[in-house]
């Protein structure tokens, strides 16, 4: 699985590529005490770190070898850490343990490209798949509509929706990713067959490069249990209402199945809402990219046209510290009122250390600690917002000399309370010199305090579950 994961990453300090000696015995030590941290997760399989100290850790107590200290080339070395989800995939594909996950390698290669499909996580309703693509010419542009999949199944592709593909370009000639199918309208059958499709080029933007087309199949099973608890929660407003209408557990999501009534208004500029997920501390359940958003029509009542509004959103798995969750409703402004609420502030790298960054109604970022190597870099940061991830946005974003943009991969979040985060995020595929940190002063979205819906632990375990 994932044999060739960053074998052609440019590294222009040999010292960082010193041999890695990992026997047999060490690698059973590792597993061990992976075995132990899986048999500790709760029944929900929430997580709050990768395993990336753990591994490092033991690798130097047990094997007495000698690391880089950049934590992306020391992985790439490492035969057993080769899993896409679990380097950068959300807190559910992070934590997918052995049963939770099953390896479908399928590869295919032609003129010097290839692909490679990994791992797959299914359970029933969401399914995300993994990918690395590798070329000898080197990967410009690349943009996840070059990937695709389709169950070729009656009645699946309605109400169903592939995420946005989450990927990185680990280097010039290697992108890594997963893709997401999320079916709302029931439970799929155990066992699916599934079309991946990549159909691309080197060069999304020119003409003269050559198109490459792979097609896998790829059989999948049912690797974790859903458990789908109906409700009938429902807060009013003045004439707006939201109700929940179930909640779908498993190991590696949360879906909240929700419908928002509004009187109905023929303005071409609506906006469309946003869900938020909280715990009974205020702790952010992040939502999970699944492209799906709101789907509506209109009624009429008493007289009345009204909107009619459902959706599915996909989240992070609850935990067993969650003994409440908080379901909250926003109004999303249009695009150009966020334009023109927005300022957008630059800071050298450097400097940015320990400053306390203003980003406006949406609270403060503190860099803590950099770690700076010849292409990669770790930041850490204090995050403190009472709309903390909004969208699933990070508010750490790196700017270079030549205008580009990059985000990080969030390795560690950890909840301190009070609306406060510690986050470590490692940024790839960097120039050393000359980077600013840009971060957004914006305003608060709009809540609507009135619909939150709250939901009890006991509620989910004693409700009516749908068989």
């Amino acid at each position: 699985m994932g044999g060739y994961m960053n074998r052609d990453k440019k590294v222009r300090n040999s010292e960082l590529f010193e041999e890695v000696s990992f026997n047999e015995d060490d690698r059973h030590q590792v597993h061990i005490v992976l075995k132990e941290r899986k048999v500790r997760r709760n029944v929900f399989g929430k997580g709050k770190r990768a395993l990336v100290p753990v591994i490092i850790g033991i690798m130097i107590l047990c094997a007495g070898i000698y690391l880089p200290s950049n934590p992306v080339l020391a992985l790439s070395k490492l035969p057993f850490f080769e899993s896409i989800f679990q380097f950068f995939g959300d807190s559910g594909l992070k934590d997918a343990t052995k049963e939770n996950k099953q390896n479908v390698q399928h590869q295919k290669s032609e003129d010097g490209m290839s692909m490679e499909i990994q791992e797959a996580v299914y359970d029933g309703k969401r399914l995300s798949i993994s990918y690395v693509i590798k070329s000898e010419k080197p990967i410009k542009n690349y943009t996840s509509r070059m990937v695709n999949f389709y169950i070729p199944f009656d009645g699946f592709q309605k109400g169903g929706f592939m995420s946005n593909d989450q990927f990185k370009q680990v280097s010039d000639h290697e992108v890594i990713g997963y893709s997401t199918f999320t079916y709302t309208g029931s439970e799929m059958p155990d066992d699916i067959m599934v079309d991946f499709l990549y159909r691309g080029t080197t060069d999304y933007t020119s003409d003269k490069q050559k198109e490459f087309k792979f097609l896998f199949e790829v059989p999948v099973k049912k690797t974790t249990k859903i458990d789908t608890v109906v409700f009938n929660k429902k807060k009013s407003f003045e004439e707006e209402e939201l109700k929940l209408k179930q909640i779908s557990l498993s190991p590696i999501s949360t879906v909240i199945s929700l419908q928002y009534k509004a009187p109905y208004q023929n303005n071409p500029d609506d906006v469309a809402m946003s869900i938020r997920l909280l715990d009974q501390d205020n702790r952010v359940i992040k939502e999970v990219p699944d492209g799906i958003g709101w789907f509506g029509t209109q009624i009429k009542e008493n007289n009345r046209w009204y909107t009619l509004e459902e959706t599915n959103e996909l989240f992070e798995p609850l935990d067993k510290e969650i003994k409440e969750i908080k379901i909250q409703l926003f109004n999303n402004q249009n695009q150009e009122d966020i334009l023109a609420n927005t300022k957008v502030k630059l800071i050298a790298l450097p400097e940015a250390k320990n400053q306390l960054l203003n980003l406006g109604e949406r609270g403060t970022m503190k860099i803590t600690d950099i770690k700076q190597e010849e292409d990669s870099a770790v930041i850490r940061y204090e995050y403190k917002s009472s709309f903390a991830f909004y969208q699933n946005f990070s508010p750490l974003v790196l700017k270079s000399a030549d205008g580009n943009w990059h985000h990080g991969i969030e390795m560690e979040r950890k909840y301190l309370g009070n609306e406060t985060y510690m986050v470590e995020e490692i940024f790839l595929d960097l120039p050393k010199e000359k980077l600013e940190v840009r971060y957004l002063q914006q305003k608060a979205p709009e809540l609507i305090e009135e619909l939150e819906i709250q939901v009890s632990s006991d509620e989910i375990k004693k409700g009516i579950k749908v068989q």
